[in-house]
């Protein structure tokens, strides 16, 4: 490699890993029971603990998580999937910084029923009063395997300035552990090796 393209190589990687940088991506993922991972490194998403409402959503205690970064106050709501905007809720999941410091606190609601009782941590109802700005996005996949992927726009709920932000929101289910996210990209990687090398063979 040429010093030029090692150069751009380096500055491109700085870029990539530096959060206030507009080509930063940041990518949370997280579920109803308090396990999560980032991308960046060390992770600057805590683990969901059950602590009281911060935002005063509900009396009960909820699950909280916290991001030393100054996200945007505001609510993404989850339908069922193949319910439209206005149909049932399934989560409510609220970023609560009021006061915009470099600590931000997301609120992971869920609801539940009789049909559905709680088994996640998350599962503590939803509550009477969103916070705007609002953002409806359905869940993805079948009921019991389901959850959304969230990249706020600018301004929205959980966005960043400056940098690029995706959430993984399971919402049911759990945060695969990095363990077992590992192999996977090790034996995916170990496929690709090998249909290189028949390839070439041919």
């Amino acid at each position: 490699m040429k010093r030029p393209a090692q150069i751009l190589l380096a500055v491109a990687c700085a870029c990539a890993l530096t959060p206030d940088t507009l080509f930063a991506q940041l990518i949370f993922t997280f579920d109803e029971y308090g396990t999560s991972t980032s991308s960046a490194s060390p992770p600057p998403i805590s683990p969901g603990i059950m602590q009281p409402d911060p935002s005063g959503g509900l009396t009960v205690p909820v699950l909280v998580y916290t991001v030393p970064l100054p996200l945007v106050t505001g609510d993404v709501v989850l339908t069922e999937p193949g319910n439209p905007a206005g149909g049932p809720n399934s989560d409510v999941v609220r970023f609560w910084n009021p006061t915009g410091i470099n600590q931000t606190q997301i609120i992971f609601y869920s609801d539940f029923s009789a049909a559905d009782p709680p088994d996640a941590p998350a599962d503590t109802g939803l509550p009477a009063q969103l916070l705007n700005p609002v953002i409806v996005i359905p869940e993805i996949g079948p009921e019991g395997n389901n959850g959304a992927v969230y990249t706020p726009p600018a301004g929205g709920p959980g966005s960043l300035p400056g940098a690029l932000v995706q959430y993984n929101i399971i919402s049911d289910g759990r945060v695969p552990e990095p363990g077992t996210m590992a192999l996977a990209g090790l034996g995916g990687l170990l496929l690709l090796a090998l249909k290189r090398r028949r390839q070439n063979i041919v």
